[in-house]
């Protein structure tokens, strides 16, 4: 970087006196020499961007090398096919949990804010619906949200691990996430009767599918477990693409 050597250059000058002894003539031996001097300055002044630069993914000298480290040092799943941008949110994201987020902890906002920070653009609704007059509240099945009542088994038909999700809901993207990164092994888990431990993931709406890159499902996952409470399921209206 010339322009280094050259404000250091320009800096050094000023803080020399005024008399002919300290003259700097161009191209001289007496700047050749501060130049020369001025290197380690440079060198000490290029270590210290880069370490700056290294700390924090806010800036363009944070690269793909510096999020495999941090994702290492973080616990994050490293997925090289993820863009760089989405790496660099998911360990803002992790570095600045909890943050200043005042809900508590197990509060769906809470999940919602952290997954929002990490960049995906999804919303989190509890399994709790009003209903009558007056107001009582009802958990509802996906079928019921969506609004699907032939043509395709329901899920509230069927115990979940007597039939795969893969198979009841071929067409419609719906997955849970309970206990594992891999959706294949969750698809088993028995949900019973009881929708009360269960919460939705969705678009801007309920009954809205969320886009999600495929290549971050692994990461998307790994958020919901961290911090969705132990005894719930996340039922996840979300098209990978």
């Amino acid at each position: 970087m010339a322009w280094i050597n050259d404000t250091l250059l320009q800096l050094t000058k000023q803080l020399y006196p005024d008399g002919r002894a300290f003259q700097m003539p161009a191209e001289g031996v007496f700047e050749r020499l501060t130049q020369a001097l001025n290197e380690s300055y440079a060198d000490a002044y290029n270590g210290s961007v880069s370490i700056l630069n290294d700390i924090l993914p806010d800036n363009d000298g944070f690269d793909a090398n510096d999020c495999t480290q941090w994702e290492r040092r973080l616990g994050l799943i490293t997925n090289t096919s993820i863009p760089l941008a989405d790496r660099k949110l998911a360990i803002l994201q992790k570095m600045a949990y909890p943050g200043i987020e005042s809900n508590p902890r197990q509060a769906a906002s809470f999940l919602e804010t952290q997954l929002r920070n990490a960049g995906y653009d999804v919303y989190v609704y509890e399994n709790k619906f009003a209903t009558g007059s007056p107001v009582s509240y009802v958990t509802k099945t996906p079928s019921e949200i969506l609004g699907i009542t032939s043509g395709v088994a329901m899920l509230n038909m069927f115990q979940l691990g007597e039939v795969e999700l893969a198979e009841t809901w071929a067409d419609s993207g719906v997955s849970i996430c309970v206990n594992h990164l891999e959706e294949s092994i969750d698809e088993y888990f028995v949900i019973g009767d009881n929708w009360r431990s269960t919460f939705y993931i969705a678009g801007a709406t309920v009954s809205t599918f969320a886009d999600v890159d495929a290549d971050r499902k692994e990461t998307f996952r790994q958020m919901i477990l961290q911090f969705k409470p132990a005894q719930t399921v996340a039922i996840l209206f979300v098209n990978y693409i």
